[in-house]
């Protein structure tokens, strides 16, 4: 089988006759089996996952169905014409609201999503590797000023990692994936990692989101950004994974822009901050 190019974790994925196989390390079993509930309960709710061939619990792998290599962002900016790339990006943000109507239809305990643990993640992986350290001080300032913001927003189910490298398209049809770590998040939580997505710039077509500017929706993508910033510095800087560090700058960029709809003070320091730091990619 042909190994293929691996994701932001540590599973290996081969594409044999049809099929992908996914092998999932030792210390992954968990999410190894939340993947086979959620596979379970994706496809009840009608929500568009690879099919699920075969599983083999004692070696944690999984024979999935082949979607291909066209991911979201590929066939995005495939597409010619602006009503068609708008048709292709209201068909994947409307799944976000049959995820969060599960609960509805039937009892989920699931954990819920530690904006805390995330930021730290992102103060932990991008400091001193692509933030100089004289800015720890803003950034803990930061941080406390997202957490204390973030208290008052319902929590809703979420996909978790809703981005555009997270859909799949095969003979045009839309496909999930990566839904394993499925929690209750605050609500705009998808929405704004798929209308932020660092690896595919939205512009104009953000505007299918009508809460894009009110303050709790970009307090949420605020948070949501800090966070993908740690993966991409994880994965960049300490794992090898070049690529990751593509997705830099782009997602400082959107820093700033909720910057300037939340805590405009913030704006000349995220900055300087940013300059300073894309030098280090």
């Amino acid at each position: 089988m042909e190994k293929l190019k691996g994701d932001a974790s540590s599973r290996q994925y081969f594409r044999g006759k049809n099929f992908i196989k996914v092998v999932y390390p030792p210390d992954m079993r968990e999410s190894f089996y939340n993947y086979l509930k959620w596979y379970n309960i994706y496809k009840k709710n009608n929500l568009p996952v690879p099919e699920l061939y075969d599983v083999d619990t004692v070696n944690l792998e999984m024979l999935i169905e082949d979607l291909g290599d066209v991911n979201g962002v590929d066939y995005f900016n495939s597409l010619k014409l602006s009503i068609n790339k708008k048709k292709f990006v209201e068909e994947v943000y409307s799944y976000i609201e049959i995820i969060q109507s599960i609960p509805e239809k039937e009892e989920v305990e699931e954990p819920q999503l530690s904006p805390e643990k995330e930021l730290n993640f992102f103060l932990s992986h991008c400091m001193r590797c692509l933030i100089p350290e004289n800015y720890e001080g803003f950034l803990k300032d930061l941080i406390d000023f997202t957490l204390e913001n973030l208290n008052n927003i319902p929590l809703k189910l979420a996909h978790r990692d809703y981005h555009f490298r997270n859909v799949m398209v095969k003979k045009k049809k839309i496909y999930l994936i990566d839904f394993q770590d499925t929690l209750f998040a605050p609500e705009f939580y998808d929405s704004a990692s798929l209308m932020f997505d660092a690896y595919l710039n939205l512009g104009k077509f953000r505007e299918i989101e009508k809460n894009l500017n009110d303050f709790y929706y970009r307090i949420v993508a605020l948070q949501r950004n800090l966070k993908a910033l740690g993966t991409f510095c994880f994965f960049g800087f300490k794992k090898g994974k070049e690529w990751f560090k593509d997705s830099i700058p782009n997602g400082m960029a959107y820093i700033s822009e909720h910057l300037e709809v939340l805590k405009p003070e913030f704006v000349n320091e995220w900055e300087r901050l940013q300059q300073e730091s894309l030098k280090n990619i």
